[in-house]
């Protein structure tokens, strides 16, 4: 999961300037039951902090904005 999530990172910060990602309430989500499982099993916060740093040593523009 984690070279999918690192893979996945560089091409979208590679190929745009920036990238804005929405603030998602992943702790709401797991309270529903259908969506717990597929919900804990994404790596929600490492893609973040992947987008995040990468961003950075790219020269790109990472903004995260609020639900």
């Amino acid at each position: 999961m984690t070279d999918f999530l690192h893979k996945l990172s560089t091409k979208i910060i590679r190929e745009n300037q920036t990238v804005v990602l929405e603030d998602l309430n992943v702790s709401g989500m797991v309270k529903n039951r259908k969506l717990s499982r597929a919900i804990s099993d994404l790596g929600w916060r490492q893609f973040r902090t992947l987008l995040d740093g990468i961003a950075e040593k790219y020269g790109r523009d990472f903004r995260v904005i609020s639900r």
